[in-house]
């Protein structure tokens, strides 16, 4: 086989070394916190993992003939006076120390303030103390934990929050930015300041955001409230406050309108930048014509925006299935009733409040999976209906 002539010129693997010395960072970057995250959690998500408290360094032995007072201090879930001085030497205050495991020659102190832990254990009839420290168990579980998953009702309804979720807010929220973006291209005087107002929610710390949402949702006194009533009035009826941060009904609606908000103002100017890239020979063209402002609209600056669009689609559904942050602050939890639960909160809670790593592995997976099943049907699919300006 004949070796191409490029192949063989010093100077085009000179300028490959180059660039992938360049991506090198990059390629770094990702392999720690992309890749690495992966490969451990699909090899965590076949096993059943658990942390245990296990014997550490030692830190005090008890004489023989003291150990008896030891014994009848700890089984009676009382702390010996020597072993309060021995955990005030690490840290401990004596209020916060309080025995929480008792088993035969086996007893297990905790210190509230600090999580840290302590275990006496009885050896040859003396005992022994030791700083306790976490070791991790895995026991191979094959599929267990994807069928125990999809058992799981939180899970299903996770799933099912979410999928309404991304179903209503991607959608609602392109079509806004589309609205927006076609009022911007016409504006002739502030477009600056336009600009920067619809854009501005989305370079927003999304804690502060999430936190002035919160009082907006307030039943008694929030924004939200006040203007529903306000229109109601003045149309002459009457309508009850709703109680959005409480009443499961209104969770996820309310998670909605607060990222579609937030959101928008970005779509926009990407929809503007594609609207102000379109050759005004189009436009021209078409106005000889004699055709009408929306015709135009519909017929040139929409099949030409499909770049832009299909590009926000793709990471809007992205992005839209991994919502957590704006969960956790607004409803401090997974909503009333958990109607607010997503896939992400879903696989945070088994994993840091439960401990059911390998659980929380599988549903990241899971979710994984969904989300690279409908980015191959966007780019397979969709994108033939992307007309591009020749």
């Amino acid at each position: 086989m004949k070796i191409p002539q490029q192949y063989r010129s010093k100077r085009f693997w000179r300028e490959t070394g180059e660039a992938y010395l360049f991506l090198l960072p990059t390629l770094l970057v990702l392999g720690v916190f992309t890749f690495y995250p992966f490969v451990n959690a699909f090899v965590y998500s076949f096993y059943d993992i658990r942390t245990r408290t296990v014997p550490g360094p030692l830190i005090y032995s008890v004489a023989e003939e003291e150990s008896s007072s030891w014994e009848s201090f700890l089984s009676r879930g009382r702390i010996p006076p020597e072993l309060v001085a021995v955990a005030e030497k690490y840290g401990s205050k004596p209020e916060d120390l309080w025995v929480r495991l008792r088993q035969k020659g086996r007893w297990v102190i905790k210190d509230e303030a600090n999580q840290q832990e302590y275990i006496v254990t009885k050896e040859d009839g003396a005992l022994r103390v030791y700083q306790a420290k976490t070791q991790w168990a895995l026991e191979p579980v094959g599929w267990s934990n994807f069928r125990q998953a999809f058992r799981d009702p939180d899970f299903t309804k996770a799933i099912r929050n979410t999928v309404l979720y991304v179903g209503i807010s991607v959608p609602a929220t392109i079509i806004l930015a589309l609205i927006i973006a076609s009022l911007l291209n016409q504006v002739m005087v502030g477009k600056s300041v336009a600009r920067l107002a619809v854009y501005l929610p989305y370079i927003t710390p999304v804690v502060a955001i999430t936190m002035v949402w919160r009082w907006i949702y307030d039943r008694d006194v929030g924004l939200m409230n006040y203007l529903i009533s306000s229109i109601a009035r003045f149309f002459g009826a009457n309508v009850s406050f709703f109680d959005w941060l409480d009443d499961a009904r209104m969770a996820l609606p309310a998670l909605i309108i607060m990222n579609v908000w937030r959101f928008v103002g970005y779509q926009s100017i990407i929809l503007l930048a594609g609207m102000m890239g379109i050759d005004r020979e189009y436009y021209e063209a078409a106005k000889v014509d004699g055709a009408s402002s929306f015709q135009i609209w519909r017929r040139i600056t929409l099949p030409l925006l499909t770049p832009q669009i299909f590009f926000l689609a793709v990471i809007s559904l992205i992005g839209a299935f991994k919502i957590f942050q704006e969960v956790l602050i607004l409803f401090m939890g997974p909503g009333p009733q958990k109607s607010a639960l997503t896939i992400v909160y879903y696989v945070f809670t088994k994993a840091f409040d439960s401990g059911h790593y390998g659980l929380a592995s599988a549903a990241s997976l899971i979710l994984f999976a969904i989300i690279f099943a409908l980015s191959l049907f966007q780019l397979t699919v969709l994108q033939r209906r992307v007309h591009y300006e020749r």
